[in-house]
């Protein structure tokens, strides 16, 4: 910044003093600025007579300084050199543009400057750059292709392709399995029919992202899956095993993609109806294949540990509530497993809805309510179920009817009586139970008879049988010490019993008498 008036004096008679860097004020003399950078460029002389330019600089690509002189250059440069060329020649095997390349290179440039490159491979960066490229332009290009063309793990690769999106906190979008299905197609020899299956290929695809069969997968399986059906959907015979040739993924991927498929609602169109039909319109499924095989194993596991007496299909009935159709669609009406399988609800018996009660939140946080608030509380609740306030007379009423009801509780016993007899073990489980007791007790128990028959040896023959005392440990009972002295010694005696005996009585008792 400029200055053209003096801010303490007003005055706009300023000299600039180039050979100090400083502004001054002719009139009050006050410096104004200090320290500042020249724009002009100055030379000097050498011993050999050359003319150098004075002064350093300091690169875009860098943060040491280098001289303009001459000499080698930095080593930061020399990497920087490395890794655009690695970028160039990958780039150049993969058919992609100088704009992907001069992206790329700017990205190997941030990671030098954070000093990612030290320790790891240069091509390895370098195709983590291209590959970061790629993922944002969203062209055609697999991470196990970069591992191709430098004979390198996928995993390797993936790794710092991780490392350095997170480190530059780069957002990459998530893989669209779509751009990937023109590649794979046209290695297929498919002639005239090519246009065709890319179309309805990437429409299933598409339909595939709807029903969550694209989140978390590989391009390659959902393509294989595509391209399967694609094909077959124009009549053309397209083996699986070929597919997965192509698409370089097991042919079993891809027969878990199209059983995968096969549950959605996409599945069950005809093929006029697929061309045609708005695919927003078709009902979702609201939850990923993972997690729906996921809960049906729970159902599974859960119906096993029951005693085997429901005769309802639990894995179907999870499938079917997990696909959107859920157990009970509206909260006022019972499905019909539930009138079932409760015998106190009848086709015609009112069922409750949500039950709302209006209590205050304070009154129910209270650890200790009163009388009147557990009244009011209970009146709400009887209110909210339409059941009116039982009066004595009522009560009295119930205790007569209650010995009425016992011949209807008699049905209840009958059944506790049938869980019981259903508890106790069949005379087979008891037989191949003790086997398995006696297989596993075997050696135990040869100790433990001989034990009982000498026993029985010893009361026979009139022997005394000595029992082991269990006696509890009891302190004596020490009187008042009358000094610092007898309280230490029995202390000593009763903790750390034989060691008072090798104690010097004298030193011990003058060193406590004179503290």
């Amino acid at each position: 910044m400029v200055l053209k008036s003096c801010t303490y004096c007003g005055s706009q008679d300023l000299e600039s003093v180039k050979h100090l860097g400083e502004l001054v004020c002719q009139d009050c003399g006050a410096v104004l600025q200090e320290n500042t950078v020249l724009e002009d460029l100055q030379y000097s002389e050498n011993r050999l007579g050359s003319s150098t330019l004075v002064g350093q600089f300091i690169p875009v690509s860098g943060i040491r300084p280098g001289t303009l002189s001459s000499g080698s250059l930095p080593s930061r440069d020399h990497v920087l050199k490395r890794g655009c060329d690695n970028i160039e020649r990958i780039a150049l095997r993969l058919n992609l543009s100088p704009e992907h390349i001069n992206k790329a290179q700017a990205i190997y440039k941030l990671a030098v400057q954070r000093n990612f490159t030290m320790g790891r491979n240069n091509l390895h960066v370098a195709s983590c750059c291209l590959y970061t490229v790629c993922r944002r332009e969203k062209t055609p290009h697999l991470l196990i292709d970069f591992s191709d063309i430098l004979q390198t793990p996928v995993k390797t690769i993936g790794q710092i392709f991780m490392k350095l999106v997170r480190m530059l906190h780069i957002s990459v979008p998530n893989v669209d399995p779509s751009i990937f299905f023109e590649r794979f197609a046209s290695k297929l020899y498919l002639k005239d029919n090519i246009q065709k299956v890319i179309s309805t290929g990437v429409r299933i695809i598409q339909a595939m992202n709807r029903d969550w069969l694209c989140t978390g997968r590989r391009p390659t399986g959902l393509c294989g899956a595509a391209l399967v059906v694609a094909a077959r959907f124009h009549g053309i015979s397209l083996p699986a095993e070929d597919v997965a040739a192509v698409v370089r993924i097991s042919h079993p991927t891809i027969m878990k993609r199209l059983s995968e498929f096969k549950d959605t609602c996409a599945a069950h169109l005809k093929c006029s109806e697929f061309e045609k039909v708005d695919l927003d319109t078709l009902p979702n499924i609201k939850l990923p294949p993972c997690l729906i095989s996921k809960y049906a194993a729970k159902e599974r596991k859960y119906a096993k540990s029951l005693d085997g007496r429901s005769d309802v299909s639990t894995t179907d009935t999870a499938e079917y509530d997990l696909r959107g159709k859920d157990y009970a669609e509206t909260d006022s009406t019972y499905s019909d497993f539930d009138r079932q399988s409760d015998p106190c609800l009848s086709e015609n018996s009112p069922i409750l809805g949500p039950i709302n009660v209006n209590i205050p939140t304070d009154v129910l946080c209270n650890d200790q309510p009163t009388a009147a608030q557990i009244n009011n509380i209970a009146q709400s609740i009887l209110e909210n179920f339409k059941v009116n306030q039982p009066s004595i007379g009522g009560l009295c009423k119930f205790n007569e009817t209650e010995s009425c009801e016992d011949s209807e509780l008699s049905s209840d016993d009958e059944e506790d009586i049938q869980v019981f007899a259903e508890m106790i073990l069949p005379e087979s489980e008891k037989e191949s139970k003790t086997k398995l007791w006696d297989e596993i007790t075997k050696d135990i128990m040869q100790k433990v008879m001989r034990r009982q028959k000498e026993r029985k040896k010893r009361e026979e023959s009139g022997q005394a049988i000595k029992k082991r005392k269990y006696t509890r440990r009891k302190y004596m009972d020490y009187p008042e010490a009358n000094n610092a002295a007898e309280s230490t010694k029995m202390a000593l005696e009763r903790r750390a019993k034989g060691f008072i005996s090798h104690i010097n009585t004298n030193a011990f008792n003058a060193l406590l008498s004179q503290s």
